[in-house]
Parts: C-alpha cells; sequence; structure tokens
C-alpha cells in the first residue's frame, strides 16, 4: 500500500522528498556526532555542522578529536554529494518544466493545424466555462477549440489535454489560426456585445456557412447580432429570470425538467432529424408509424419548411424533407438518424463537402 501511494506522487515531488529528508538527516546526525565527539555545545555543532557540509572551509573551528576528524571525512564527501544532488534535481525541474511546456505546445498546434469539424469557443468567463461542460459531457465525440486571452484562467477550468488557443478572440489572425474554415460552428461568449458582434461579423466573413451561436447582454442585442450572422443569440439573463419566475409559478415541472436534463444518465434528450428519400417513415400518418412503440421516442413537432407543427394530428402524414423534433433516451436518440432513414444538417454538409455538385 505505501509503495503504491509513494509511486503516485509525481517524481519532481518524491526526489523534493527525499531531498529534504535527506537533509535533515544528515543534519541531524552531524550535530550528534560533534556534540558526542567534540564535546561542542548544540549552535557550535549546528556551526561545524553547516561548514562541513557545505564545504566552505574550517577557520574559527574545526574538529580536534581524531574521531571528530573521522567523523569529519565520512561527513563533507556525503554532504556534498546531497547538495550536488539538490543542485542538479533543482535544475533538472527547471529544465523539464520548460522542456516539457514547450513539446506540449508545438504538439498542441500541430493538432490545431489539423483540426476539423470542431466547435470554436471564443471567451471564458461565467458564461463561456458552462458552455465548455456542456459541451465536454456530451456523449458524442465534440473537438472543443478555447481561444481566451488569459492562459491562466483556462487552465483553472479546462481538463488536461483540451487544445487551447492564447489571444484575443476578436483578432482576425486568431481566428484563422482557430482554422474557422473547417469549423462545425463557433460560439463567442464574451460579456461584451460589441465584442460578439465583431466576432460574429468576422467569423461570417471568413466562412459564409459557419453556424455561429452569440451571448447577449442587452434585449437590443439580440436584434443586431442577428442581423450580423448569429445562427443563433442567447440572452443569458432572459434565460435565467424566466426560470426563476417559472420555479415559483410551476416549481413541479420546472424541477422536473432540470433534473431530467442535468442527470448523469440521459433519459430525457432531444433529438432532431430530416427523413430522406429512402426514409420508411415517408407516406404513413404518426398513428400508423408506432414511433413510440416501434422507435422508442417520441414526437415532439414537425418542421415543415417555415412552418412549425407542434403537437400534430394523428393522421398527419409524413413528407420528404420534414424535420422531426424527438425527445428519448440516449441510446435512442444516439441511433435515430439510421432508424428512421434521417439526417442532420451536418450530415447534409459533409456529403455537401464530398460532392460539391450537390449543393448547385
Amino acid at each position: 500500500m505505501f509503495k503504491k501511494r509513494w509511486l503516485d506522487i509525481p517524481v519532481g515531488y518524491r526526489r523534493l522528498i527525499f531531498l529534504s529528508a535527506a537533509t535533515l538527516v544528515l543534519i541531524g546526525t552531524a550535530i550528534v556526532g560533534f556534540m558526542f565527539l567534540e564535546d561542542l555545545s548544540f549552535f557550535d555543532s549546528l556551526w561545524m555542522t553547516v561548514i562541513s557540509v557545505m564545504t566552505i572551509g574550517y577557520g574559527d573551528m574545526y574538529p580536534v578529536t581524531e574521531d571528530g576528524r573521522r567523523f569529519a571525512l565520512f561527513l563533507v564527501p556525503l554532504g556534498a554529494g546531497i547538495v550536488t544532488y539538490g543542485l542538479g534535481t533543482a535544475a533538472s525541474y527547471l529544465i523539464e518544466k520548460q522542456l516539457s511546456k514547450k513539446v506540449w505546445e508545438k504538439q498542441m498546434n500541430n493538432e490545431i493545424e489539423k483540426l476539423e469539424d470542431h466547435i470554436i469557443l471564443c471567451g471564458f468567463g461565467r458564461v463561456g466555462q458552462q458552455v465548455y461542460r456542456q459541451l465536454r459531457d456530451q456523449d458524442e465525440d465534440v473537438m472543443i477549440l478555447c481561444v481566451h486571452d488569459n492562459e491562466e484562467e483556462l487552465l483553472e477550468v479546462v481538463d488536461r489535454g483540451t487544445l487551447r488557443l492564447i489571444g484575443d478572440p476578436t483578432d482576425h489572425e486568431i481566428l484563422e489560426k482557430a482554422r474557422i474554415k473547417q469549423a462545425r460552428g463557433l460560439i463567442t461568449a464574451l460579456g461584451s456585445d460589441a465584442d460578439n458582434v465583431f466576432i460574429t461579423l468576422t467569423a461570417k466573413g471568413m466562412h459564409e456557412d459557419l453556424k455561429v451561436a452569440a451571448r447577449a447582454e442587452k434585449d437590443g442585442s439580440e436584434e443586431v447580432l442577428l442581423r450580423a450572422g448569429a445562427s443563433r443569440v442567447i440572452n443569458p439573463s432572459n434565460l435565467g429570470g424566466r426560470e426563476l419566475a417559472m420555479s415559483v409559478l410551476k416549481p413541479a415541472g420546472t424541477d422536473y425538467i432540470n433534473n431530467l436534463m442535468r442527470a448523469d444518465k440521459k433519459d430525457f434528450v432531444v433529438g432532431e432529424t430530416r427523413l430522406t428519400p429512402d426514409s420508411p417513415l415517408l407516406g404513413k400518418s404518426l398513428e400508423e408509424s408506432h414511433l413510440r412503440r416501434d422507435y422508442g421516442f417520441t414526437l415532439l413537432a414537425i418542421m415543415r419548411g417555415d412552418e412549425v407543427i407542434s403537437n400534430p394530428e394523428l393522421d398527419m402524414t409524413f413528407e420528404e424533407a420534414d424535420t422531426l423534433l424527438v425527445v428519448g433516451d440516449d441510446d435512442c436518440i444516439r441511433d435515430l438518424n439510421e432508424r428512421v432513414g434521417g439526417s442532420t444538417p451536418e450530415m447534409e454538409e459533409q456529403e455537401i463537402n464530398k460532392n460539391p455538385e450537390w449543393g448547385n
């Protein structure tokens, strides 16, 4: 058990513990030895120990007995060895720290240069940190690239190995380094509406089809961000205020939804799929489809063009290109597209990229 706990301690700390213990044992042994062999006081023995271990030479005090000199012959090389080991350990730690940092930065830059279909997160305040945690906890493999101007703030929250880019997210060159043209989406969560508008404009100018989700602090900023090209605009204050009000007006329903959404095992997950020409649901009515029995999910709404049909009637027939909004458990939603012959916007975009003529 002790050996396992010892091995769990990082190498640098193990060296420091060993060096401290060896130094204390050496000094304690030397003090007792000089007090016994040379008949010195505690302070004089400590003084003799220090000048012996540090090899600075004897001046006003030196061993006078034969046993004391023999003891000093043993003490001096041992002390010099421990001091040398300590200096070497300190130098090694500093060099390794700098070297490992450089190696990690190079590896991270290489990984960033190969990124595709990733999500860029700009800003890492309170809202940005919650966005990161939500993306990180998703079951699907989501590649996240955090862009922030303060590395220390990032390292306090992100997991080890998380890709990060240190710099001003409003800088055009930083967004280029983030491979925005190959990105799946961008989330701008800075505390300044002006910065979020600027990032949205810059991002859409560099990648016209990029999906941008933006944070807004003021009500009037939502329309501005949408005009700048944001696909979605979220006002955290409005959402928080709405939930606070509903927690008083309808506490049971609010608690139920929150508990389901925050549970480790997702029993309530919202998914969407667009029906393709080979979907087995085409031409069938909602009643004939038996979605709950055969597929395990519940239909919330159908998006048909610009129309949203909530709680559709049982005799409504599914058509090609209908987007189904459904709820179900994790496993059901994960296999949704395969089971109903559907696709997501991300899947369609990937197919168009592989076959550019499809988009014409």
